[in-house]
């Protein structure tokens, strides 16, 4: 049965708490996000080596993302900015400005052919589209709201999308908010296909597994779901975080998957066993993001004791 062993955790790898980590796809170089609103790239070939820091933002940064091609990144920050850099010219290719509290999570499609955005649209209850030209021009291509509440009482809740995500095949995507609603949307269409029951609270992290047939989503109920895209249908709930679940990510093959949480922790667990095989506590405080590298071989994770961690996966 594959573990987790850790390789290397560097202290201090930024001045505050660090809140997303994103590989570039094809290589053990990885991107980390920090609430001291910077953005830094590190090669994590064997100890972790610091290569550049991406700055501009002037508030703390959310999330960021690579592209399929490796060539760029993005990040979202508290300053409601999204900005879109070339990873090989260390350059700002672009700016998307946002309302206040209108962006959240991001993630790039799948597709190399273009260069488009998805972005948990926060406060407008959905996931806005953006289009990234060739010459940084950004278009905002369409908006996915979130379908009506169902019944009187969701009707009150806080509807803010916290999480997006891409199919692997690109064929759909996916949100998560505050209230704990959870919707699919076809990307062809642009329609909802989908509304996954199970959670009544913030749904931080959600990530489809490479088939694309199955959706993880992390949640403040402590558990982890795993839901059929295709019926909707809640298959299993996974209990173990002693808080919030932060954030999920399935490992390539499909077999496995990490979660990272308020406790400190980060688990890992066999799908097809339905159970925790392992739990990591190498950091101090909660862990808010963990990330596979594309080749599967190496788990990363970060978090507000401003670590970011290395594991081999074997």
């Amino acid at each position: 049965m594959p573990r987790l062993t850790t390789l290397h955790r560097q202290v201090d790898a930024h001045d505050e708490g660090i809140w997303s980590a994103a590989w570039i796809p094809n290589s053990n170089r990885l991107l980390t996000g920090s609430v001291d609103e910077s953005v830094k790239a590190w090669d994590a070939s064997d100890a972790l080596k610091f290569e550049h820091t991406y700055q501009g933002h002037t508030l703390g940064v959310i999330a960021v993302t690579v592209s399929a091609s490796g060539t760029r990144a993005a990040s979202s920050a508290l300053d409601s900015v999204i900005r879109v850099w070339d990873l090989e010219q260390h350059a700002t290719i672009a700016l998307i400005e946002t309302a206040s509290t209108e962006t959240w999570s991001i993630t790039f499609s799948p597709a190399t052919d273009r260069l488009q955005l998805a972005t948990a649209a926060g406060a407008r209850q959905g996931i806005v589209l953006w289009d990234v030209g060739e010459e940084g021009q950004e278009t905002k291509h369409t908006e996915l709201p979130l379908p009506a509440a169902s019944d009187e009482r969701s009707k009150t809740r806080e509807r803010f999308v916290l999480s997006v995500a891409y199919s692997p095949d690109g064929s759909r995507l996916a949100c998560g908010a505050m209230d704990g609603t959870v919707a699919v949307f076809d990307t062809t269409t642009g329609q909802s296909v989908g509304v996954m029951e199970g959670h009544h609270k913030p749904v931080r992290s959600l990530a489809f597994t490479p088939d694309s047939r199955l959706l993880l989503t992390a949640c403040d109920d402590m558990h982890v779901n795993l839901y059929d895209v295709a019926g909707g249908a809640l298959v299993e709930s996974f209990s173990g975080h002693e808080s919030w679940v932060l954030a999920v990510a399935p490992h390539p093959s499909g077999a496995s998957f990490a979660s990272g949480g308020s406790d400190g922790k980060v688990k890992l667990w066999d799908l097809g066993a339905r159970a925790c095989v392992q739990t990591s506590a190498d950091h101090t405080d909660q862990v808010w993001s963990v990330a596979f590298s594309s080749d599967g071989n190496r788990l990363v994770s970060v978090s507000d004791d401003k670590s970011v961690t290395t594991y081999s996966y074997a």
